[in-house]
């Protein structure tokens, strides 16, 4: 069977729009996953930061610490400089972490307005605060329903996936 040129035309255009369709279905696919990914990430922040605050205030004791340490006072068998300035490293991006997760926080509340602050409210009861509420207990405190919590922390946490991420946690309709 022998093709023309305009069937040969036709079927090219064809598979370059099935092409071009397959194309921005698997960047919507993509763009889809890095949203859960990002969501998913702030609330593993959220749910861990008490303890990271927590850890962090350790960590800057500890390394206030050390660096007052001679270095003849460290056992040269045991610890290896390497080890030493990795572990540092690894102190130093957990506390910027935790302040940058803090400031974060901090620009959500002021960013709220009078109507929003319920938004802010429930998410430091639930995340932020020192002592741990259930959404019983906030439902309780805020004078609202179980569901209406979980609502609330659902508008905060997308909320604040805008101030972290910026314009990349967007999701535009197409």
């Amino acid at each position: 069977m022998h093709l023309t040129e305009k069937q040969l035309k036709i079927i090219a255009e064809v598979a370059s729009q099935q092409a071009v369709k397959a194309y921005k279905a698997d960047l919507e696919k993509v763009e889809e996953v890095r949203h859960d990914r990002r969501l998913r990430n702030i609330r593993l922040l959220l749910k861990n930061y008490r303890a990271l605050m927590i850890h962090a205030e350790k960590l800057k004791d500890d390394i206030d610490d050390f660096e007052e340490t001679s270095i003849h006072q460290l056992n040269v068998y045991t610890v290896s400089l390497e080890s030493i300035e990795s572990i540092m490293k690894s102190q130093k991006k957990t506390i910027a972490m935790t302040q940058f997760i803090k400031d974060k926080v901090e620009a959500y509340k002021n960013s709220c307005s009078k109507e929003e602050l319920k938004y802010y409210q429930v998410l430091e009861m639930k995340y932020i605060s020192s002592k741990k509420y259930t959404h019983q207990e906030i439902a309780d405190r805020m004078h609202v329903d179980r569901t209406t919590v979980s609502r609330y922390l659902t508008r905060a946490v997308e909320d604040l996936l805008v101030i972290v991420f910026g314009v990349e946690a967007l999701h535009f309709e197409k």
